[in-house]
């Protein structure tokens, strides 16, 4: 029996994760049959999607993107259906009334966004509070990745935090990731992906940016927007993305003193995601930016590894750095809303919000007992070429090296592609999988041999590409 739910809830998509529509059609509304053939062309309609001075032209954001879809070297994402349907089945939603789905347009400069859902919250809430005479009802938001600074940017410098119950973030960049750096400077490997000159032209992209010191120039660790010119970067829109964070984090600084806010404000739920290789810098040597696995070295050893995008450290926000509320679970970043674990976790928080006269949603920190749980540690590309073996590597990470491990690969959507495929891994070796059609693919691997002791199962998203693109 669904339960009553007194406040709002509002989801808020990653970059990439709203569909985009402009003179009455999808320009951005990638199917996983278009992410393995049109996608990878040259099409007019992808690079129709660039901004030249910041104007978004008639494109308009449309709705959540439901299923897999990727810009491969820079985000890949499995969907929002899972956490939209968890909402919906918990609790008696009302949309438009006490539930929100918050498309926005992620090319865009993310205070753009905030000050779209700024409205669109003060609106529905006001509507929602009339219609259920409840003046106390207030918003909780559920933020995937780019969507979290979103959020916060609307909670902090819009001042949004006064009618916002609890803001939980799924893998959010609070402070950057080594991804966005790559993308930016150097592009995508497999160059024929031609999306990288419309995403460098993108705020959005610039604010994911790494916001601490870690591009080392010589012997110095220092921020890429202090470096001066990098290929790639555009340095006007690395300043003010760098300014976009210093505005929360002056607001948050701001706020901490206000009586109001320490007593009424919102709690920060963030699920960090873990165990799973991860950038965590670059070097720039000879005019070229190289991005590692290497940890700064002023940062504790103990924060080396991530979602495979957002470093461990950036996941969690600042000034809850000390606080120990995270929830960690080794999973990977795309994954993250919609991994079982988290969700049935979700789940309960959600519910306890909606009980009243109890202290606001909180989060465990992670124990010394669940540092030390099994995981499973994935790592595999975004895009293969036709004839290209899909190399799958995992590794255990605080379980034996012989625990047999399996990795399932299956479509994205089962009715338009091949069976799926349970294959046997060996820890710590590469397995290449052949023959795999056009398309996108979901990957889980996991151990053969369940218990409560065993690693949680870990997933991901690849593409193959079709045999008839352009590659030149």
């Amino acid at each position: 029996m669904a339960k009553p739910l007194r406040d709002l809830i509002v989801v808020l998509p990653g970059i990439t994760g709203s569909v985009l529509r402009a003179d009455g059609r999808d320009v951005w509304a990638l199917s996983p049959q278009a992410v393995g053939s049109w996608v990878f062309s040259r099409g007019d309609s992808l690079q129709s999607l660039a901004l030249t001075g910041g104007d978004p032209g008639d494109v308009v954001a449309d709705r959540l993107m439901p299923t897999a879809h990727m810009v491969p070297g820079l985000v890949k994402i499995d969907g929002y259906s899972r956490l939209v349907r968890l909402v919906r089945d918990t609790f008696d939603t009302v949309p438009g009334g006490n539930f929100i789905e918050f498309p926005y347009d992620w090319r865009l400069d993310n205070r753009v966004a905030a000050r779209k859902l700024a409205q669109t919250v003060e609106r529905a809430l006001y509507d929602w509070r009339q219609r259920t005479g409840n003046p106390g009802a207030k918003a909780v938001y559920l933020a995937h990745s780019m969507g979290g600074l979103v959020a916060r940017y609307h909670l902090e410098v819009l001042e949004g935090w006064r009618d916002c119950r609890a803001l939980v973030t799924f893998g959010t960049p609070y402070r950057g990731s080594l991804d966005a750096l790559d993308y930016l400077a150097n592009g995508y490997k497999k160059a024929f992906v031609n999306l990288t000159a419309v995403m460098r032209s993108f705020p959005s992209v610039h604010q994911l940016l790494p916001i601490y010191r870690a591009l080392r120039v010589g012997d110095d660790y220092v921020r890429v927007a202090e470096t001066g010119p990098l290929d790639g970067v555009d340095p006007v829109l690395a300043a003010d993305a760098l300014a976009f964070h210093r505005e929360i984090e002056a607001k948050v600084t701001e706020h901490q003193d206000n009586d109001d806010y320490r007593r009424e404000g919102y709690t920060i739920v963030p699920v960090v995601g873990t165990r799973q290789p991860t950038s965590q810098s670059g070097v720039l040597a000879g005019g070229r930016v190289i991005v590692g696995k290497e940890l700064p070295s002023w940062i504790d050893p103990l924060l080396a590894d991530g979602d495979g995008t957002v470093p461990r450290a950036s996941a969690i926000p600042i000034e809850l750095s000390d606080a120990y509320r995270d929830t960690f679970v080794p999973e990977r970043h795309g994954s993250l809303q919609c991994n079982a674990a988290v969700l049935n976790d979700l789940r309960g928080r959600l519910e306890q919000s909606q009980v009243r006269g109890l202290a606001a949603i909180r989060g465990p920190g992670e124990s010394p007992t669940a540092a030390e749980r099994p995981a499973i540690a994935l790592d595999l590309d975004d895009l293969y070429l036709p004839g290209e073996p899909v190399e799958i590597r995992a590794e255990l990470v605080n379980a034996p090296a012989t625990l047999p491990l399996r990795a399932r690969v299956e479509p994205v959507e089962p009715s338009n592609g091949p069976q799926p495929r349970t294959v046997h891994l060996t820890a710590g070796a590469a397995l290449e999988l052949t023959g795999l059609p056009p398309g996108v693919y979901r990957v889980t691997v996991d151990t053969a041999q369940g218990g409560p002791a065993a690693p949680a199962p870990v997933h991901d998203i690849f593409a193959v590409a079709g045999a008839d693109h352009d590659l030149g």
